[in-house]
């Protein structure tokens, strides 16, 4: 009867971790393709910055793309949609 209950009471904050876990997917779907592109023209910048012997500016440009690339700043993303994941099934295990 307890369980019921609590069901009950934790059922909207289910249904909103849900709802925030389908609109974080989807941004996150949106933001990793933008950071993308973006990686790809650091990497192009760091390829032009090493053909002309600026190689401190090309070692800068690799971080930066490495960091915009799907795994650096979308992973944190993706991590933290696991997580609220996570609570979201065990909220609903119980």
């Amino acid at each position: 009867m307890i369980r019921w209950i609590v069901k009950i009471i934790l059922f909207p904050i289910s249904l909103l971790l849900s709802i925030l876990t389908a609109f974080l997917t989807f941004i996150l779907g949106i933001g990793t393709t933008i950071l993308y592109f973006l990686m790809l023209m650091c990497i192009v910048a760091a390829i032009g910055s090493f053909m002309q012997k600026d190689v401190s500016l090309g070692i800068e440009a690799l971080i930066i793309g490495f960091l915009v690339s799907p795994y650096g700043i979308p992973m944190v993303g993706a991590t933290v949609i696991a997580f609220l994941k996570g609570i979201n099934e065990a909220i609903k295990s119980i």
